[in-house]
């Protein structure tokens, strides 16, 4: 095989069931079988011209020099920072941004974009979907406007229509590696593209390990592949090749956030992007802004440092993110991160001296099977789960859960997943109407869980928790909340919400950058904020301000039952 657009255009002329392909990619079978094994895979840094490809791409836009190389995270290449690059990257910084060769939107995370320019639909975050076209063909694809919706037709649509009609669950990877299929056969895919692509890991061995399971369900997608891009009946693409193509996108397809989101909102195959490994820790990280991918900087790194990712979720706890990456990309991290929070849960454990890690991890998923019955099942069947619809239930089922894993020592906020739980917990509340137990929690949450960092997670965090601000600065005078003498004065809760409302802009900024349309969505809340003070009034961070502010927050903090709060 010389590159991928030669290697696509082969024909199959057996039919192969998943056990004969397992069969020929395994380990144990001659190298002269018809299709072989997966060939050992070299890093991309021992080829220079594909290298300098990579990076020298007219949509990449970089604002250093980038080198890659062999990484210190596994056993392929990585992208670094350049040797030459003497004061390396501040935090803060834009470190790339690209357009991605293929884009696909995942499920409803997907429909306030375009499916075909990437931007997001202007008034969505205010919760308005205007100028939103939904294919009628299928009903998935979305579009900005007419001209989009036609673009995507003519380069894409009009074959994947057919595909999301009769499969709309389809997993976004599995529909970009239809997509490439359609690209080469349209020879959009040039030779150099091709050749990075099928360079790129696969983790062939691992998918075939035993029937069932990933095999069957690669083998299903190649199959469902060759029968939609055939040219005619007679001329089908080889299902061998589409075999290796599939986990080779479902490897290397980037998850991509919008930066006023947490899940994920779409996958893209990005040749620079498909260079950066993973960490639990990263000092990067990739959103989806305008069509474009934008690697920002989360730390300073220096000169001929590598730049890392994470490829998951990152707030959930290192169990959970283990065992997704294990599944997903077949490695168990071990970063710097992963270790301290597993020595941190031993240490609690030993200190308890009446629980075990088995035990604290069973607890850990009973929470979190817990608070996704409350936010998805109680909210999916309103009146038939009454107990994940009380909230209180829930919180009291929470706290016992933890008081009977750690009986002794107390599990303690800051424990995974306490955290994201009380914030979840939070945003719950909220949607019930009661600010009360939503700032309790948001606060307990957030000092628990932010530990300092200024990430894409915290500035989310603090929206969330402004959101609350607001609901709790508003309640009508004769609200029951109002009678309990512990509750925060007004005051008081507005002097919060001002204060976090600026840090977010500032934080907001730092980390998407001021030209993100979320950090002047931001701005513009803080601006209409101001507005709203009297004249006169000290605004943060005025002296006056924050002589107030110091009062204000500690009264709000303890009453939520947060008793640490530097940094706040």
């Amino acid at each position: 095989m010389d590159d991928l657009t030669t290697s696509l255009a082969q024909n199959l002329t057996t039919s192969l069931s998943p056990a004969d392909l397992q069969a020929a990619f395994s380990n144990d079978n001659n190298d002269d079988n018809d299709l072989g094994r997966a060939p050992p895979r070299m890093g991309f840094n021992t080829e220079p011209k594909l290298c300098q490809f990579i990076l020298s791409r007219r949509n990449v836009t970089a604002s250093v020099s980038l080198e890659i190389r062999p990484s210190g995270c596994s056993t392929g290449s990585g992208l670094f920072i350049a040797r030459g690059e003497q004061d390396g990257i501040e935090a803060g910084r834009e470190i790339y941004r690209s357009k991605p060769l293929m884009l696909a939107f995942d499920g409803a995370g997907g429909d306030g974009w375009c499916h075909f320019c990437g931007g997001y639909f202007e008034g969505y975050f205010g919760g308005e979907k205007g100028g939103v076209r939904v294919c009628s063909g299928c009903g998935v694809g979305r579009f900005c406007s007419k001209e989009c919706q036609k673009l995507a037709w003519n380069r894409f649509h009009k074959e994947e229509c057919k595909v999301l009609k009769s499969t709309p669950g389809i997993k976004p990877q599995s529909l970009l590696a239809h997509r490439l299929v359609w690209f080469q056969q349209k020879g959009y895919i040039t030779t150099e593209q091709g050749a990075v692509i099928q360079g790129l890991e696969a983790h062939f061995d691992e998918y075939t390990r035993e029937e069932g399971g990933k095999t069957t369900e690669v083998y299903d997608v190649a199959m469902a592949i060759r029968d939609v891009t055939g040219e005619g009946r007679e001329k089908k693409i080889d299902v061998g090749l589409i075999w290796k193509l599939v986990p080779q996108l479902w490897t290397n397809c980037v998850r991509l956030r919008g930066s006023s989101s947490r899940e994920t909102v779409a996958f893209a195959l990005e040749l620079v992007t498909a260079m950066i490994n993973h960490s639990c820790e990263p000092n990067a990280f990739a959103f989806l802004e305008k069509g474009e991918i934008r690697v920002r900087s989360l730390k300073k790194i220096a000169a001929g440092e590598e730049i890392t990712i994470c490829y998951i979720d990152p707030t959930v706890d290192v169990k959970s993110r283990r065992e997704i990456l294990m599944d997903e990309h077949f490695f168990e991290c071990d970063c710097a991160r992963c270790k301290d929070e597993i020595e941190t849960q031993k240490r609690r454990v030993a200190a308890d001296g009446k629980t075990s890690m088995a035990t604290v991890r069973q607890a850990q998923i009973s929470m979190l099977d817990l608070i996704k019955s409350a936010a998805v099942t109680a909210c999916k069947y309103p009146g038939v789960y009454s107990d994940f619809a009380n909230l209180t239930i829930v919180e009291s089922t929470m706290n016992t859960i933890m008081k009977n894993a750690f009986p002794n020592f107390g599990w303690g906020d800051d424990l995974d997943p306490v955290p994201m739980v009380r914030l979840c917990l939070s945003v719950l509340y909220l949607e019930q109407g009661k600010p009360a137990p939503a700032l309790r929690n948001g606060l307990r949450g957030y000092f628990a869980r932010r530990g300092g960092r200024t990430d894409p997670n915290a500035v989310n965090i603090l929206i969330d928790i402004i959101h609350v601000l607001i609901a709790a600065s508003c309640l009508p005078p004769d609200s029951p909340v109002l009678k309990d003498a512990s509750f925060p004065l007004r005051v008081d809760i507005s002097n919060v919400m001002y204060w976090y409302l600026y840090k977010a802009c500032k934080e907001a900024g730092e980390v998407f950058g001021d030209d993100c349309e979320y950090t002047k969505a931001i701005g513009d809340l803080f601006a209409k904020m101001m507005a709203r003070l009297p004249a006169g009034a000290s605004r943060p961070p005025e002296d006056d301000f924050m002589e107030e502010l110091e009062d204000s927050l500690r009264r709000v903090v303890e009453w939520a039952g947060v008793w640490v709060y530097e940094g706040a």
